[in-house]
C-alpha cells in the first residue's frame, strides 16, 4: 500500500516541489536523499536531474556522479548530453583529467550539437589546463606552419587560446599567413582575437558569408563588447532566466556560437527583434508557446536560421 501511495501522481508532484524548495534553500544533502527516493518511483524530469548533479558537486559527491551518469547513459535514461556534461565535470573534480580528455576527444569526433560541442571543448580545456598545472611544464617546442596545419580544429583553438592568454606575439606572422587560407569561421574568429591581443596593427582581409572585409586586428573589440554580446545575448539570457532558467546554459551556448561564428561582422537586424526571435526559437525547441511574437521579425529569424545552417555545414 505504501508503494502505491508514494507513486501516486499527486504525491510525486508534491515531492518534486519539495525537492526544488530544498535545493533553493541550499539543503543539498536533503535534496539528494529525497531525489534518490523519488527516482525509485518515477523517471525524474531533466531539471531535477541537473539539480541532483549540482547538489552532488556541492557536497563532494563527484564519485557518485560518475557512477550515476555512466549507469544512466548505459541504460539510455534521460538526456545523454546532460549526463555526459556532469560526468566530465565530476571527473575533473576527481582529478581524472586524462579520462576527460579521452572522452572529449571521442565526442569531438562525433556529430553532436554545436552548443554541446562548445561545452565539451570548454571542459576539455579545463582538464588540459589542470593537467598541465599539476606537472612540471617542459620547454615548449616552437610551432611551425606545418605543425599548425596538421593540428585538428580543437588543437588549433587550444593553441590560439594559449597564445592569446600569454599575449605571445611570436606567432603573429604564422597566423596572418594561415588566416588568408582559413575557411572555418570559428577559427577565423579566434585567429583575429589572437592578432588583436598581440597588438597587430597591420590590416588583414577576411571573408565570411561571401563578404570580404579589410580590418586592423588591434582596432577590433572583444567578443564580449560586440552588440550581439552586450545587447542581444544579455537580453536573451535575462528573459530566459525569468521564464525558463533551466535552459540558461543552452540559450547562452546557442547565441554565443552565433556570435563566434559571425565575428567581426554584425547582422543588419534590429537587436530587439533578434532577442524576440531567439526567444521564439528557444520556446519552439521545448514546445512552449511564446506570447510575445510581435517582438519577432522575419529577417531576424532568417538570420538566426542562416547561422545554424552555416554552422552545421562546416562541422
Amino acid at each position: 500500500m505504501g508503494d502505491k501511495v508514494s507513486s501516486h501522481r499527486r504525491f510525486l508532484q508534491k515531492a518534486a516541489r519539495d525537492m526544488k524548495q530544498l535545493y533553493d534553500e541550499g539543503e543539498y544533502s536533503a535534496y539528494i536523499r529525497r531525489y534518490i527516493q523519488y527516482r525509485d518511483h518515477t523517471s525524474p524530469e531533466l531539471e531535477l536531474i541537473e539539480k541532483y548533479y549540482e547538489a552532488r558537486l556541492r557536497t563532494n559527491g563527484a564519485g557518485s556522479i560518475v557512477d550515476d551518469a555512466l549507469l544512466a547513459m548505459n541504460e539510455g535514461a534521460g538526456d545523454y548530453e546532460t549526463h555526459m556534461y556532469y560526468l566530465l565535470s565530476a571527473l575533473i573534480e576527481l582529478g581524472r583529467y586524462f579520462e576527460v580528455i579521452e572522452f572529449s576527444d571521442h565526442l569531438m569526433g562525433e556529430s553532436i550539437p554545436q552548443g554541446f560541442r562548445i561545452e565539451v571543448a570548454a571542459l576539455r580545456h579545463r582538464a588540459k589546463k589542470a593537467l598541465d598545472e599539476s606537472r612540471p611544464e617542459p620547454p615548449e617546442p616552437e610551432v611551425t606552419p606545418e605543425d599548425f596545419r596538421m593540428m585538428l580544429q580543437y588543437e588549433k583553438l587550444e593553441a590560439l587560446a594559449k597564445w592569446t592568454d600569454e599575449q605571445n606575439s611570436k606567432y603573429t606572422s604564422l597566423i596572418r599567413e594561415e588566416l588568408s587560407e582559413e575557411e572555418d569561421y570559428q577559427l577565423i574568429t579566434f585567429m583575429l582575437l589572437y592578432l588583436r591581443g598581440a597588438g597587430d596593427s597591420t590590416p588583414v582581409e577576411v571573408e565570411k558569408f561571401g563578404e570580404k572585409v579589410r580590418l586592423v586586428p588591434s582596432e577590433l573589440g572583444s567578443l564580449e563588447k560586440t552588440e550581439l554580446s552586450e545587447v542581444v545575448l544579455s537580453g536573451v539570457l535575462e528573459e530566459v532566466e525569468e521564464r525558463m532558467p533551466e535552459f540558461h546554459e543552452s540559450a547562452r551556448a546557442m547565441v554565443m556560437s552565433h556570435i563566434i561564428h559571425c565575428y567581426p561582422l554584425t547582422p543588419d537586424v534590429n537587436p530587439d527583434n533578434l532577442i524576440g526571435s531567439y526567444l521564439l526559437i528557444l520556446h519552439e525547441m521545448v514546445n512552449l508557446e511564446y506570447e510575445k511574437k510581435s517582438c519577432t521579425d522575419e529577417s531576424a529569424l532568417r538570420w538566426i536560421r542562416s547561422m545554424e545552417e552555416s554552422i552545421a555545414a562546416r562541422r
